[in-house]
């Protein structure tokens, strides 16, 4: 024996590489490689004979699940529960628990369910598949007088379409157009004055090829814009402030980015307040996603977003950043816009005009964490950085 040594696993390729190095037999590659990923699953609302279920099934199979202490003496009618194990011994629970009273079956179904599909690696856009196998950089373009960082910048058409080809050649993959701020405090704008901003602009840029986004909670600007070229929605609102937007992004089966936002821009940042932020917006992304269903709307056609700045404080942005994995349980994939906004200056106490290498950073935590979509605005900076 000459040495021992840890050696730490990223991902599935990580896992089957090593053991392809050491020459095991490839027909028990999958088998092996899934006994080396070990998954937590946080289970709310458990009554103390579903606890008892599940934990001794868990310990059946060779694993375990952690609930309240007071559920055994039947003092606490239900618990959260922590149920952990590797691939393996998560699918024998689930086979156990099919069938079974209670609320059991739907833990059963979850747990196949999620590791069966992949579809958090697929969005599709217009009958488009772009594969999530890297990360996608999405370029902003604010043509307003007021946004936070680049407000009054890209005013003029010619501006405006210059800077987006520049987007695109610095290396972004699909680039996002917005008509109206949504900085903290920022007041609505009407509807004409939002056409008045984009559509001139995305005239000029149907020849650009690669999509480009439409930054608009109003259907009459999603469908002017799509008249001319739009192939995604990106909605701050979650389908709360339009009634006739999913029937648009349904009809016309585009991409749709579904964000988390504490009330409105205007008030969004007037003393937020979370019991459990994550869980929070993780309930509210499985309602959004559950609406957008029955209105129409592809699953394979949303992404989601958990609004970095949008009525949150700072604790609650960097417990997001951290947590962004617990996300990808509702199989979609994750887009994290950090770029350069106030929290990444409460950390670094810099202006915006400072603040590259901390949304740098926050690029990285949320691409280790699982984010695959990053809504920026230096794109040839953070191209070369995810490049590396």
């Amino acid at each position: 024996m000459q040495n021992i040594k840890i050696i730490d696993l990223k991902n599935f390729t990580d896992g089957e590489r090593h053991l392809k190095e050491i020459e095991v037999d490839k027909e028990v590659i999958p088998l092996l490689r899934d006994k080396m990923f070990f998954y937590v699953l946080k289970i709310g609302g458990v009554s103390p004979a579903e606890a008892n279920i599940i934990k001794q099934t868990a310990l059946s199979k060779g694993t375990d699940a952690a609930v309240h202490r007071d559920v055994i003496t039947g003092k606490k009618k239900t618990s959260e529960m922590l149920l952990f194990g590797t691939k393996n011994e998560l699918m024998k629970i689930a086979e156990s628990l099919k069938g079974q009273p209670f609320g059991l079956s739907r833990v059963s179904k979850f747990i196949l369910t999620f590791f069966q599909e992949d579809n958090i690696n697929r969005w599709k856009i217009r009958g488009k598949t772009l594969k999530l196998n890297r990360p996608l950089i999405m370029g902003i373009l604010n043509l307003t007088p007021d946004s936070f960082y680049d407000g009054g910048k890209y005013l003029g058409v010619n501006e405006a379409v210059d800077r987006a080809y520049q987007i695109k050649e610095e290396g972004a993959d699909i680039i996002d157009i917005g008509g109206e701020s949504s900085r903290p405090g920022a007041e609505p704008v009407s509807i004409k004055e939002e056409l008045k901003r984009v559509i001139p602009v995305m005239e000029r840029l149907t020849d650009i090829g690669i999509p480009i986004s439409i930054d608009t909670y109003k259907s009459k600007v999603a469908k002017e814009a799509i008249d001319v070229g739009a192939s995604i929605v990106n909605d701050i609102s979650g389908l709360r402030f339009d009634e006739k937007l999913a029937p648009l992004v349904a009809k016309n089966n585009l991409g749709y980015i579904l964000m988390h936002m504490l009330g409105t821009p205007k008030n969004m940042q007037k003393n937020p307040s979370y019991k459990n932020v994550v869980d929070e917006i993780y309930d509210f992304f499985a309602e959004r996603l559950e609406f957008a269903r029955v209105s129409g709307i592809n699953y394979v056609n949303i992404v989601i977003d958990p609004g970095i700045g949008f009525g949150k404080r700072l604790e609650d942005n960097i417990e997001i950043i951290r947590n962004i994995k617990t996300f990808t349980t509702l199989r979609r994939p994750i887009l994290i816009g950090a770029s350069r906004k106030s929290f990444i200056g409460a950390i670094t106490g810099l202006d915006k005009e400072e603040r590259l290498e901390g949304s740098l950073a926050a690029v990285a935590a949320g691409f280790k964490n699982r984010g695959m979509i990053f809504r920026v605005h230096d794109v040839k900076e953070t191209k070369r950085f995810l490049t590396v």
